[in-house]
């Protein structure tokens, strides 16, 4: 499954297409001397979404950029290269587009380009409604919410914000945003591991895993949740037990009934019982899977840290990392209860 998230999360970093309205009254009027493409690959922002788009095409039955450079009239919300860039950090070994090339990886990107692609209308940000529901070319809807600003709500948690809107091209019209939007489709490719399975496949968190089997917690983080798990990395488990002294070299020296209790207890530390994603992060208390024991989460410049029981703060290194059952954000310190 960690293959197919890679695979998937970069795909999400392409073009949505959304029209909408059935009226010619709905749409702009088309006078751009350039189609949908040829603005794309000369906007700087959008690199990555032209190498995308080539990439979905190159050696297969896809004919994205033919199609996108046809008669339309199309409506494109189109992700930036930031938006590419927010999603591989979320990956491992996978650093940028080249490295999904694999029939599988374009055929999964190809259903993306589609979901962000609706025919019919050039639909400017005036004519869109809130709570608009937009059915898109690979079958699946995306939703508008006008509430301070333009967003495109996909099928995950997290919408997408209009940044620039109306560029206006010779078959469509083009609406930049700052999130590869995914469909349910390619959500239940991502979300077919556990957060366990999700943990046991990556390397730098082999101590937690180690600890999750300790503290006997697999069939409760293999449950239907969701759960919002913070998971440290080895480097932070490390930092720990050189903190506690000589008596803890290692999580074998969690030996009696006693200390297996406080392991377990720690690591329910970590586990919010509810989905908390890093665009819903703001300044609050949050109750853990610990009885009686929550977590703060604190502004720290333009982000968030979590704060434990000591007052020690925990950075996020990697956000959003979902699952089946829940989403996982990586963080640099073992957090500790009262």
């Amino acid at each position: 499954m960690k293959t197919t998230l890679k695979y998937v999360l970069a795909f999400f970093s392409l073009v949505l297409i959304v029209a909408s309205c059935d009226s010619d009254d709905d749409g702009v009027e088309m006078t751009a001397d350039q189609n949908i493409v040829e603005i794309a690959q000369e906007t700087s922002e959008l690199s990555n979404l032209v190498a995308a788009l080539t990439l979905a095409d190159s050696g297969t039955d896809s004919n994205l950029i033919a199609t996108l450079s046809g008669d339309g009239p199309f409506t494109v919300f189109a992700p930036t290269n930031q938006a590419f860039v927010d999603l591989l950090a979320q990956l491992d070994d996978y650093n940028s587009l080249s490295d999904f090339d694999t029939d599988e990886g374009k055929a999964m990107l190809t259903t993306i380009l589609q979901y962000h692609v609706v025919a019919g209308a050039a639909v400017s940000s005036s004519a869109l409604t809130d709570n608009q529901e937009i059915t898109t070319v690979q079958g699946e809807t995306v939703m508008i919410d006008l509430t301070d600003g333009v967003y495109i709500e996909d099928a995950t948690e997290v919408s997408a914000m209009v940044t620039t809107a109306d560029i206006e091209a010779s078959n469509g019209i083009i609406h930049i945003i700052d999130k590869i939007l995914l469909p349910q489709e390619i959500i239940d490719m991502i979300n077919a591991e556990t957060l366990v399975e999700l943990v046991s496949g990556n390397e730098d968190l082999s101590i937690l895993e180690a600890a999750v089997i300790k503290a006997d917690l697999v069939d409760t983080l293999n449950s239907d949740g969701p759960f919002t798990v913070f998971a440290p990395t080895n480097d932070a488990f490390v930092a720990l037990l050189d903190a506690l002294g000589d008596d803890y070299n290692s999580l074998d020296d969690f030996d009696t009934d006693e200390e297996m209790a406080l392991l377990k207890n720690i690591l329910l530390y970590h586990v919010i019982p509810s989905e908390i994603y890093a665009a819903d992060l703001t300044e609050t208390s949050v109750e853990t899977a610990y009885t009686g024991n929550n977590l703060s989460v604190v502004a720290s410049g333009s982000s968030f840290v979590i704060q434990d029981a000591t007052g020690e703060n925990a950075n996020i290194l990697a956000a959003d990392v979902m699952a089946s059952n829940g989403v996982a954000h990586v963080i640099d310190r073992v957090l500790l209860p009262n």
